[in-house]
């Protein structure tokens, strides 16, 4: 029994020293075999840095409505504050007595006028006739006519009668301009709405404007503080995301106000006003004031490798990460690294897509060296089993043993 006992003991100490010189013996004649459990594939992704911000849905457009009192009298309001509006819908109407009782006056001053040109029209012929028959009269030889100084003054009358024939007629339009402004007054007697939206003001008192639609169509206005307008800028893109929602709606940073929005002060810091405008009309229903987060887009990457941040190793001579050949042994690849987002890194130079690469490197594990992995048994296949070997069965389970 006791012979038992010490050659278990014999083979346990062998079995530890040859474990021993294999990992602390630096003879290149020993091979050593390293167990690693973590890597991942180079990906192709897009890469965005945004900055958060919170914003306020709001209309897009105020339409103002006017009351004009050379129009017509005020005759009252067609619809009331919050009224769903469409565009033709009429707002308010203005009363069609004074604009009949004002056409009227036109009518008679343009009566008046066609009376007094008639008059005149008809004495100009009277003296048309009169110059006629001076001229008529006959002379005696070498006489010049007798009646040449009265056919000179008739001349005269006839000159400034048609001038004011001409002036009638200029008065005559203004008063058949007036007719039919008052006739277009009388079939607008209704002003509609040219939007659609909602009725968000209504002033009684008739201040101006007298209605105001504000439209259903949507767009996100904010505020940035000193630090966020300097990392903003107008044509940006952004994310809307609603208070309690999932969904996000794509818009674009439009207008950056560079003013402040109050005094500028040495003591308080400024704001900015922002607006965004919706690239998309929501698929849920959206209340105008409802607030929104928004994500900002401040820099962005299209199809570029990317790898975890664990993967990426720094040193003096520059960065780089290990990549796993296909013999089974690691390379240390020198990569040119870009933008990192949370734990993800860019890498611009180095590695491929769907390379290979260490999550960590687990010591004494170095460029060349060969290693172990864990066995996937939901990737192996009965096929594969049946072709191995078992020569090469227990010589990798020997290496597996070993590296552990």
């Amino acid at each position: 029994m006791m012979w038992k006992v010490r050659l278990l003991i014999i083979g346990v100490t062998l079995f530890l020293a040859c474990n021993m010189a294999l990992i602390f013996l630096k003879s290149d004649k020993i091979g050593r075999t390293y167990y690693i459990d973590e890597w991942t594939a180079v990906k192709k992704q897009d890469l965005l840095e945004t900055m958060p911000a919170k914003g306020v849905l709001a209309p897009k457009k105020e339409h103002h409505l006017y009351y004009e009192n050379t129009t017509g009298t005020f005759k009252g309001f067609l619809v009331e504050k919050g009224d769903e509006v469409q565009a033709g819908t009429g707002l308010f109407e203005y009363s069609p007595d004074d604009i009949a009782m004002t056409k009227e006056n036109f009518q008679i001053e343009k009566e008046k006028l066609e009376r007094e040109q008639t008059g005149i029209e008809s004495h100009i012929r009277e003296l048309e006739s009169m110059q006629r028959t001076l001229a008529l009269t006959p002379a005696e030889e070498d006489e010049p006519n007798p009646n040449a100084y009265m056919i000179q003054t008739v001349e005269r009358d006839i000159a400034d009668k048609e001038l004011q024939v001409s002036r009638l007629e200029s008065e005559i339009e203004k008063y058949e301009d007036l007719m039919e402004a008052a006739d277009e007054s009388l079939s607008n007697l209704t002003v509609e709405s040219e939007v659609a939206g909602t009725v968000k003001s209504i002033q009684n008192d008739l201040t101006n404007p007298v209605v105001t639609i504000i439209s259903n169509e949507q767009k996100v206005e904010g505020i940035f503080t000193e630090q966020e307008i300097h990392k903003a800028a107008e044509g940006m893109k952004v994310f809307i995301i609603p208070k309690g929602s999932s969904k996000k709606i794509d818009g674009t940073l439009e207008k950056i106000i560079n003013y402040p929005t109050s005094e500028p002060h040495a003591e308080t810091e400024s704001r900015y006003e922002f607006t965004i405008s919706l690239n998309e009309s929501p698929e849920f229903e959206s209340f105008h004031g409802e607030h929104v987060d928004l994500r900002i887009v401040t820099n962005e990457v299209e199809n570029t490798m990317t790898v975890p941040a664990q993967a990426v190793k720094k040193a003096k001579k520059g960065t780089y990460t290990y990549a796993i050949q296909q013999n089974g042994r690691l390379e240390r690849k020198t990569i040119k690294t870009g933008l990192k987002i949370g734990q993800t890194q860019e890498v611009k130079e180095g590695v491929e897509k769907g390379e290979l690469v260490l999550l960590d490197r687990p010591p004494f594990l170095k460029t060349g060296f060969p290693f172990a992995t864990s066995l996937e048994v939901a990737k192996l296949k009965k096929k594969d089993v049946k072709d191995l070997r078992k020569k090469d069965m227990l010589k990798y389970a020997a290496r597996g043993l070993l590296s552990r």
